[in-house]
Parts: structure tokens; sequence; C-alpha cells
């Protein structure tokens, strides 16, 4: 484990550690876990340059007990956490130039202070899936969940927001509580022969289908018309559940799967999370990509309003073919 190195103190009650941080002008981001030599932690705070933050998340971290013996079991499932201590960084800058006999220092001191970088605005996705939600138990719509499993820690199953709906069916490539039918959304429309849904979803799956322009031509099949379809996905996120980890998506991009020619009306589409991407090693040319606008994700709310002819979607190609025998994996 290679923790940053600590100030000790064998009086303190508590034993604490930092084993990573990151930084820029506006905040400090802190990885490390805390823990009270006789028990819980009830009440945490993590402080950068007088400026504070709660700990209110804590993961465990097991692996402390194997460093440090005699902490309570109990305590290690809960000492780790992350943070973001927000920040302006102090700066002191000297610009030097010469004529070959005169030099000259300029010298300036500042406080940094992080500016958004002009952007188109942000939609509000959590907004635009609550407003789906409402749709679906307002109407008693039968809704069908695209990627069902509980896959990510923390997470919940989605099928108690449609406490109204009409019925709930969850699918996904893997088995598990939360789900009814188990398939390849490749082939979505081979499951439900016979069914019509009145709505269908995903969040965060489109980035995990290996040929995700097959989706809109199998959503379209299985809805029936004037339907509704929501999709949740992202832009620029760390690589996960890999090695089935394979797309990013703009808005534009979800406007062309779920357009007129593949049978949708799109109601409402766009990027959400704004943030900022850093080159750890900055190339020519690229000293001001931290400026250019950037998101965590995108979202589509659209409408079925035809049928998509099947050529129009037309690939016979299947998901063992281009993922050359890897298989997608079962857990995070």
């Amino acid at each position: 484990m290679n923790w940053i190195r600590r100030i000790k103190n064998r009086l303190q009650p508590i034993a604490g550690g930092i084993d990573q941080t990151w930084s820029h002008d506006g905040c400090v981001g802190i990885r490390g876990w805390l823990i009270h030599k006789k028990g819980g932690i009830s009440k945490a705070a993590v402080e950068v340059d007088g400026a504070a933050v709660p700990i209110t998340s804590w993961h465990p971290r097991l692996d402390i007990g194997d460093t440090i013996p005699g902490l309570d079991d109990e305590a290690l499932k809960r000492c780790g956490f992350w943070v973001q201590v927000p920040r302006l960084a102090r700066h002191r800058i000297s610009l030097t130039g010469t004529d070959g006999t005169r030099p000259g220092r300029i010298e300036f001191e500042f406080l940094a202070k992080a500016r958004p970088a002009e952007r188109t605005p942000a939609i509000e996705a959590r907004g635009l899936f609550n407003r789906f939600i409402d749709l679906v138990n307002d109407d008693e719509m039968h809704v069908l969940e695209i990627g069902s499993r509980v896959v990510a820690p923390g997470s919940d199953s989605k099928r108690a927001l449609f406490g109204h709906a009409g019925s709930y069916t969850g699918f996904d490539y893997y088995p598990d509580a939360n789900t009814d039918v188990i398939g390849d959304a490749h082939r979505l429309s081979d499951y439900f022969p016979d069914r019509k849904f009145d709505a269908v979803f995903s969040y965060s799956v489109l980035e995990h289908l290996a040929m995700p322009w097959l989706f809109p031509m199998e959503v379209n099949r299985v809805l029936a018309d004037g339907g509704l379809t929501f999709h949740h996905t992202h832009f620029a996120w760390p690589q996960h559940e890999e090695p089935w980890d394979f797309w990013r998506f703009t808005d534009g991009g979800l406007k062309v799967m779920f357009s007129g020619a593949m049978g949708f009306e799109v109601m409402s589409a766009g990027m959400f999370e704004p943030l900022r991407m850093y080159l750890d090693h900055p190339a020519d040319g690229q000293e001001a990509f931290p400026e250019f606008p950037a998101y965590g994700g995108s979202v589509v709310l659209a409408r079925k309003t035809s049928d998509c002819a099947q050529e129009r979607g037309a690939w016979d190609v299947s998901v063992a073919d281009v993922c050359e025998g890897s298989t997608y994996p079962r857990q995070v």
C-alpha cells in the first residue's frame, strides 16, 4: 500500500491514512480511510487549506486490518472514503524576458477560479427520466427494462419506480432476482415474438452493446404504436465492466439512432453532468483542452411513430463474431 506520508501521533484515538489525491484549481480529491481505535466513526470531516467537507459515504477497507492488527472487524467494513474538497488555489507566476542585454521580470499572485467553458446548456438527466417514469405510471403502461440486473455496488432495482405501471418486465444478459427474461438485446424481438410493450428503457446499457445500431430496430419491434422509449448512457466515462465496454455517445448520436428513419420521434435529448477533461501529458496544440465543453453522459426520450423496415438495420453478424470469444462480465 502506497500511503502518503502522515504525521504520527500515538495519543490520538483515531487512525487514518491517505492513499491517493488529485487536484485542480477548484477542487482536491482525496481517497483514504479513517477509523476510531475503540469502535466506529459517527462523524468525520476532511479539511484542506481551511475548507472542510463531511465524510458522508463509507466503503469497506478490509486491507487495513492486515496492516494494522487489532482493529475492529465491523469498523473495517465502513472506514474507507472518497471526498472532493472545494478550494481556490493560490498561484504565484513570473514572466521573464530579455533582449540579450536587459532582462525583465513581472510577478503575479492570484487566487485561481474555475471558469466554466462556454457550452450548450446541460440537460437535467434525472428530470427527463422522472418524466418518463411519470408517463409510464400515469397511463399504467406495460414497461420493459433492458439491463435490469442489479450490477453496480450501491445500486437498486428500478422495478419499484414503476409501482403504478400495468406491468414491469426485467431483461438482461445474465439472471438475477430482478430479471424476468434472459437474453441478448441485439435480438430483443426474438424473446417477445407475440408481445408489445408501451414503454422500453435502459440505464447505462448502450455503451455495453457490441452493435448498438441494431438496438433501435429491436426496440421498435417490441414497442406498441405510440410507445415511449428512454435511454441513459455515457459520453465521457471511465471504462467499466470490461471487456464489454464498447461505445460512448453524444446526444446527436442518440438522435440519429432514434430518428424518424428508424420509426421514432425524439421528444427530448441532451447531454448531462458537465465536466472538464485534462490530458496527463499535454501535447502541443492541445493546451486549451480543458476549456472545451465535455459531459458525463447523454439521454434521449422518444416515441414510436411507425414500424421500422427490417432492411433499415440489417447487419448479419452475431455478438460472438464481433467479440471474438470474450464474454460479458457477470459482475463489476
